[in-house]
């Protein structure tokens, strides 16, 4: 049995990984830009995905960090360049989609959605290769594991620690994917909606230039 001493470490440490990465998936980022982007041009229903899709990439680098793979990756040149690149290109494509946006027509009755809804799968596979594609969520996971985790750390704590982060990842997304889709709101958004996803490309372009740019440490 845990005694209390051990139980209130415990719990710190859970405190102290959920409020880190809460503040970490809160940060404006290429999987902010991603779920705002989804939002405000496709249905609630893909825009739930593509949450659900960004918190099966944080499930992704949990993993690797528990078998210890986040080590290789940031010590080696030749797949830390390979994610960088691959990251990168994917991040410069979603944001040229994004700037091509065309301007809704007034002419239509329904000027919010001004592209074809996408299919569920899509979303969702968006989602996950915006967050698993960047290395620099590898090194951020490589840190706050290498701060909390400790070699005598159970394997089952650790998983636990992957279940918060996975959890606080999709309930943050979806809430702001909730929100944006709300009717109300994305009616009163409808007007600066075009202006919006054409920023948002823009952001999506600049991570990608950005993760392009990110030396080898």
């Amino acid at each position: 049995m845990l005694n209390l001493s051990s139980s209130n470490h415990l719990l710190f440490s859970f405190l102290v990984i959920g409020t880190l990465h809460f503040l970490a998936v809160i940060s404006p980022g290429p999987d902010f830009a991603m779920v705002v982007k989804t939002a405000l041009t496709q249905p609630r229903k893909p825009a739930i995905f593509t949450a659900l899709g960004i918190a099966l990439g944080i499930f992704v680098h949990v993993s690797y960090c528990i078998l210890g793979l986040a080590i290789i990756i940031t010590k080696s040149l030749l797949l830390f360049s390979a994610i960088k690149y691959c990251g990168a290109i994917y991040f410069i494509y979603l944001g040229v989609q994004g700037l091509r946006a065309k301007a809704p027509d007034t002419q239509l009755n329904n000027p919010i959605n001004t592209v074809a809804p996408i299919r569920i799968f899509t979303a969702l596979k968006r989602g996950f290769l915006c967050n698993v594609l960047n290395p620099k969520a590898t090194m951020f996971f490589l840190g706050l594991f290498t701060l909390v985790v400790k070699p005598a750390t159970p394997l089952s704590i650790q998983v636990l620690y992957g279940i918060e982060m996975v959890s606080i990842t999709f309930l943050w997304f979806s809430a702001l994917a909730l929100i944006i889709t709300h009717p109300s709101v994305k009616t009163k958004m409808a007007r600066f909606q075009y202006f919006i996803t054409k920023l948002m490309g823009v952001l999506l372009l600049l991570f990608g230039v950005e993760l392009a740019l990110l030396e080898y440490k």
